[in-house]
């Protein structure tokens, strides 16, 4: 038996070649079903100005399902549907843009930056040091070390 090809978009899968994977890419049932899996994924921009070149599905309007259903060329949203997307889309372009107060919160000059890692570097070595210090100002004279390490050693 021989290699297969699978298509994801309309699960299905036959013989591969390279004439058959063109013929089933060509045809008009894969590319409503590669269509229809990129709409989901479209802004509410895209969708907006997909659907205002569109004129309203009559029968849709009429309340009879349209045999068409999402592969119709016509509009399948009422009016407030319309709006709705108008506004989200509106808001989505809104989101998308930035004041300028707001990109220069953002943004920080590289000579801030590495003056701020160098102080934090050098406050790190002084702790390391007073830790060090520290460890050995308990041990007044060299006589104490002496007798610290004979006792523990030895």
């Amino acid at each position: 038996m021989g290699r297969r090809y699978y298509c994801d978009y309309c699960d299905v899968s036959f013989p591969d070649s390279k004439e058959g994977r063109r013929k089933h890419n060509d045809g008009l049932v894969h590319q409503k079903m590669k269509d229809a899996h990129f709409r989901q994924f479209a802004d509410s921009r895209t969708r907006l100005a997909q659907e205002l070149q569109k004129t309203p599905c009559r029968r849709f309007l009429q309340g009879i399902p349209c045999m068409f259903g999402d592969d119709c060329r016509f509009s399948h949203l009422w009016p407030y549907e319309v709006e709705q997307l108008r506004y989200s889309a509106q808001m989505e372009e809104m989101a998308s843009v930035k004041l300028p107060s707001q990109l220069l919160k953002n943004e920080q000059p590289i000579e801030d930056f590495v003056k701020r890692i160098e102080t934090l570097v050098k406050e790190k070595e002084v702790e390391a040091t007073k830790s060090n210090s520290q460890a050995w100002s308990q041990f007044e004279t060299t006589e104490n070390v002496s007798h610290y390490i004979q006792n523990i050693y030895f």
